[in-house]
């Protein structure tokens, strides 16, 4: 979770229409109890009885796939589906209508006055700094609404603002809680600590050349290299199994598969005419009067000898060993800890000593106790750590402080938002038209 923080500490947004996404998978069920009747043919859903219609759905489509096209470029259809889209959509309608019904329930209510000023207040209407009604009279025209649809559209959006001012207000966050907070993220310990290096015990291990040899031969792949590309040709009878075989290579070619051809042990093509035609092909059939040829071209590879890569192998399975003897020697280390720390917050930890699992780091500075040893793995072998001091904040950086104050505040809303909606789904009743979702 610390983890998460810090990473997000210079930015925190969370697009609507991911929180959105996060419904998805179960929006062809029925939630909620009641008798409310289901969606109508002219209805995507109904929620608590009040229908979304047709219209209503396509619009938010059209939004959400203008978002996805803005956010993600023209290519977002190639990892986002037409279902899910479809999915975000309705889940955005439910959203909004479910806010809608809290909002008329609790009495809340937007002025003529109120809707008035803030179209009045929209850049995209305003000319010299003043409400232009030419240019919203083109935008209505451009975006096929009439006055009454589109103000209408935003007293609801007023209503739901009113609704959400609750939830953005709630959350708070008292100094305690942030001093708390900010300690475990930029805190600062000392520690006493001795290293198991694997360059210092590489010394201290063999290999046997038969342990080399039976490395190469479990992973001969890795020594593979490429000769470069070559024309080949596979000759067949033309008889029934000649033919028979023909069309096994030929639909091998015509896959694509030019390795698998290797496999059928092809001579290299030394006809110069056949070499001319084959010259801008992957590979060419034809037969004539005797036999079927199959010309084709592939790249070839070949392994480097054993000869060659066997100090590599020898090598790395030191390292192997000397990794596995840094580890034994570190789990059973009773002995005093050589080397002390200054104080080291986890990034100066980190940037020191190069740990390989910040889920280790992490408890050694916010669970290990002063006089307690923990193992941490390390990029170049293990180290024994332990803590001398409690962990301090003694100076606190207040730009440091704020970001994290409003990181905080904001995972607080949204976590609240989720509430909120995942509690008017559960004791709502809503209902999907499947016909609208069938071979999406």
């Amino acid at each position: 979770m610390l983890s998460k923080i810090r990473n997000n500490l210079r930015a925190f947004s969370l697009p609507l229409w991911i929180v959105a996404a996060s419904f998805i998978g179960t929006i062809f069920f029925v939630w909620g109890k009641g008798s409310f009747s289901g969606p109508s043919a002219s209805e995507v859903a109904t929620v608590n009885g009040e229908g979304i219609s047709l219209t209503e759905f396509n619009r938010e489509y059209q939004r959400v796939e203008e978002l996805l096209r803005s956010q993600f470029g023209e290519n977002f259809r190639k990892f986002v589906k037409d279902r899910e889209i479809k999915a975000i959509a309705l889940n955005n309608l439910i959203t909004r209508h479910l806010l809608l019904q809290l909002a008329r329930k609790e009495g809340l209510k937007v002025s003529d006055w109120a809707v008035a000023k803030y179209i009045e207040s929209v850049p995209l209407f305003q000319e010299k700094g003043k409400f232009s009604l030419k240019l919203y009279e083109e935008f209505l025209k451009a975006n096929h609404l009439t006055p009454s649809i589109f103000e209408k559209t935003v007293r609801e959006d007023l209503l739901i603002q009113k609704v959400l001012s609750v939830v953005n207000n709630a959350p708070s966050l008292t100094k305690f809680e942030l001093t708390e907070l900010y300690k475990k993220l930029f805190g600062k310990r000392k520690f006493k600590y001795k290293l198991f290096n694997v360059d210092e015990l590489i010394n201290k291990v063999s290999v046997s050349p038969a342990e080399v040899e039976e490395f190469y031969a479990k992973n001969k792949e890795m020594f593979k290299e490429e000769k470069g590309e070559a024309a080949y040709v596979l000759k067949f009878k033309k008889d029934k199994r000649g033919e028979e075989e023909a069309e096994k290579a030929y639909k091998l070619a015509k896959e694509g598969k030019f390795q698998e051809l290797l496999k059928l042990k092809p001579e290299v093509l030394e006809d110069k005419s056949l070499l001319s035609e084959l010259k801008d092909k992957k590979f060419l059939f034809k037969t004539t009067d005797s036999e079927i040829e199959l010309a084709f071209k592939a790249f070839s590879f070949k392994y480097k000898p054993l000869s060659q890569v066997s100090s590599e192998i020898e090598k790395r399975l030191k390292e192997e060993k000397a990794l596995q003897l840094a580890a034994k020697l570190a789990q059973s280390y009773k002995g005093e800890l050589p080397k002390e720390t200054q104080s080291l917050s986890i990034e100066d930890f980190v940037n020191t000593f190069k740990p390989l699992d910040l889920k280790k780091v992490e408890e050694l500075f916010l669970k290990v106790k002063t006089g307690n040893r923990l193992v941490v793995p390390l990029l170049k072998g293990y180290g024994v750590f332990e803590p001398e001091t409690s962990l301090e904040a003694k100076e606190i950086d207040k730009d440091k402080e704020e970001k994290l104050k409003k990181l905080v505040i904001n995972a607080k809303r949204k976590s609240d938002y989720l509430n909120l909606v995942n509690l008017l789904r559960q004791r709502a009743t809503i209902k999907v038209n499947p016909n609208y979702f069938r071979g999406s």
